[in-house]
């Protein structure tokens, strides 16, 4: 007999397949999440640009407003001295009626200025005899001489004199006998330009894929502002060695100080902005989400392969072989063996043949008591057949529930099992695996009961499995380790807390540490739980103390952690223990797999000393932890006055 086997032909066949998928779908990964990334980058600059148009836009008419307004407000403030002093003409020569004025309009100066433009009286006698020929700030208002009709304001300009900066005004008296000028230093305009700066609006633009904006002065040829801190103020010309005017490059990618950037940009006025990426970060992401398909494709393989050998093993060869044997014994004339099940459509013919033999199997109850009764398989057997209302059972049965067969008959035992069986179904412990726990002669036990039903027949096999459940639970009680970071847990804690204090004269000198992760939220939300597991080991490794021998650490649930350190001859040897164990704060946190540093280590402690707190450890605990959250809120409020 010849040809080709199935069992090798079909997976053959099917890697074959696979390596075809893999070499296809490979190169086309890579080239689509090239092509995703950059139209995400294109797509993210074009966002950022408009934004940028618009606070730009919005922070100038905003501006232009403001300097309006306030221009407005000196004027009218000069018009009011003006009218003050016609109606107090004693106020021009009484310096201090004239700082009183200044005070009441709000106004940091008052000059009264005679019509040849002098400067002889006002709030600042330094300035007398000055005129508008003096300077360019007072040049401003020389058309005034000629034309008295006019009543001038001059912008935002540096007052030499005092080295700030300030705004002047100035109108005609009613009666033209002189002119009144007053100085207002604008500090609230000037913090709203400040707010309103391009550096300032730079940093409300949202930046992410690993990219940077710059705004380019096209007049100046300088960075104006910048994501990059170090670049703002940065010529273009020196780095370029050029004095021509920035044009705006095509986007594409360009090589600056030995780096690849991809760029975008748009002009906008007088300014070029500028959105530049790192090269290799949409190419390392492309490769490594090809590497995770890769590894997706594999899996998924090797499941396949596995699923078509076990297919072509169980379903099709192991059928076969089982059949030709079920036929061999059929053609022999013994129609009461035990034959299988295939749920295959071309078997149907043998399946009825099978069926037969397994129901006629089935009504021997005696044969099959006596194989159950001479097994080693500690397994309760009941049946109970709804054609023929007659039951099967063993006595292992009878002995895994408790019940005596004496002086009953076999319906009445069978009635009291049946009871005792519905009763235990009516206690599970874990219903998915088939466990129920029931009473036995006042001993609570706990059992493995399966129920299979057809067409004939009910049947329940019962498996005595207390000793395996109690040492499963008795595993559990004892379990005092935290998964994630291999610390104890609280209960490991507290138990050996216990027993640790229940011998004061081995502890000495001891500290209670209690540590609260600062920064956990932030890490999930920007990198992911898995990165904020890895956060929290890394402050797990840190608690461990390396090279203290006599420590008990723990995670105490969520971000928190404690320690009790004992054995030291003197507090301030546990005072040092502790300077160094602070010093962990600020360092690297780095992510494992791509080496990049995501931030550094931070947390909030609080420490109490044994005994000079307190002997016991729930005290200890307690003031540890009252002194944790102090620092914590320090913390925090350091933090906010530096942001």
């Amino acid at each position: 007999m010849t040809g080709n086997s199935i069992k090798k032909t079909l997976p053959g066949m099917a890697r074959f397949m696979i390596l075809i998928l893999i070499i296809l779908i490979l190169p086309t990964n890579v080239a689509l999440q090239l092509y995703i990334q950059h139209q995400n980058q294109k797509q993210n600059s074009e966002e950022i640009f408009w934004q940028l148009e618009q606070l730009i836009r919005n922070n100038i008419y905003d501006l232009e407003r403001e300097k309006r307004d306030f221009s407005q407000k000196c004027i009218q403030s000069a018009k009011m001295a003006a009218y003050f002093v016609e109606h107090n003409p004693g106020y021009i020569t009484d310096l201090e009626h004239t700082k009183e004025l200044a005070e009441k309009l709000d106004v940091d100066e008052i000059h009264f200025i005679d019509p040849q433009g002098e400067i002889y009286a006002g709030t600042h006698p330094r300035y007398y005899g000055f005129t508008f020929r003096d300077g360019e700030q007072m040049q401003f208002f020389l058309s005034m001489l000629e034309d008295t009709s006019l009543e001038l304001c001059r912008e935002i300009t540096p007052n030499t004199a005092e080295g700030k900066m300030m705004e002047y005004a100035a109108v005609w008296m009613e009666d033209k006998s002189g002119i009144v000028q007053i100085g207002m230093e604008p500090k609230r305009l000037l913090k709203q330009m400040e707010e309103k700066s391009l550096k300032k609006v730079v940093s409300e633009i949202p930046s992410g894929l690993m990219g940077y904006l710059h705004i380019i002065n096209t007049n100046t040829g300088k960075i104006e502002a910048s994501t990059v801190p170090g670049m703002n103020g940065l010529d273009i010309h020196e780095e370029l060695k050029t004095e021509d005017k920035i044009k705006a490059p095509a986007s594409g990618h360009y090589r600056y100080n030995g780096r690849k950037f991809c760029v975008y940009t748009k002009y906008y006025g007088q300014y070029l902005l500028v959105r530049s990426f790192v090269s290799a970060y949409p190419l390392r992401s492309a490769v490594q989400s090809t590497l995770l398909v890769f590894l997706y494709i594999l899996g998924a393989s090797v499941a396949v392969l596995w699923i078509i050998m076990w297919y072509m093993k169980v379903k099709l060869a192991g059928n076969l072989t089982a059949i030709v044997g079920e036929l061999k014994k059929i053609e022999g004339g013994d129609l009461t063996n035990l034959t299988i099940h295939t749920g295959i459509l071309e078997f149907d013919e043998l399946v009825q043949y099978i069926n037969a033999l397994l129901k006629s199997i089935r009504l021997n109850w005696d044969k099959m008591d006596h194989v159950i009764e001479n097994s080693r398989v500690p397994v309760g057997v009941f049946e109970y057949n709804h054609f023929y209302k007659k039951t099967f059972m063993n006595n292992r049965i009878l002995k895994i529930l408790g019940i005596s067969d004496a002086d009953e008959n076999n319906d009445a035992l069978s009635n009291r099992i049946r009871k005792k069986l519905e009763e235990a179904e009516n206690h599970p412990v874990d219903a998915g695996k088939s466990l129920y726990e029931y009473d036995r002669n006042g001993e609570t036990v706990f059992a493995r009961i399966e129920k299979f039903t057809d067409e004939q027949s009910t049947t329940w096999c019962v498996t005595d499995v207390s000793q395996w459940w109690n040492e499963i639970n008795r595993l559990r009680e004892q379990s005092s380790r935290d998964s994630l970071t291999l610390l104890y847990n609280r209960r490991g804690f507290t138990e050996r807390l216990e027993a640790l204090f229940a011998d004061p004269g081995a502890i000495g000198s001891g500290v209670m540490i209690m540590l609260d992760a600062d920064g956990l939220k932030g890490i999930n939300d920007m990198y992911g739980h898995h990165m904020g597991d890895v956060y929290l080991r890394q402050i797990g490794r840190q608690i461990e103390f390396s090279g203290e021998k006599r420590f008990i650490s723990a995670r105490m649930g969520g971000d928190e952690f404690s320690a009790f350190l004992y054995g030291y001859a003197s507090k301030e040897e546990a005072e040092k223990v502790l300077r160094d164990f602070e010093a962990h704060r600020g360092e690297v946190f780095m992510d494992p797999e791509m080496k990049h540093i995501l931030g550094t280590v931070e947390f909030s402690v609080g420490y109490a000393f044994y005994p000079e707190d307190g002997t016991d450890y729930h005290v200890l605990m307690h003031i540890s932890d009252e002194r944790m959250y102090e620092e914590k809120k320090k913390r925090k409020g350091r933090r906010s006055r530096e942001e």
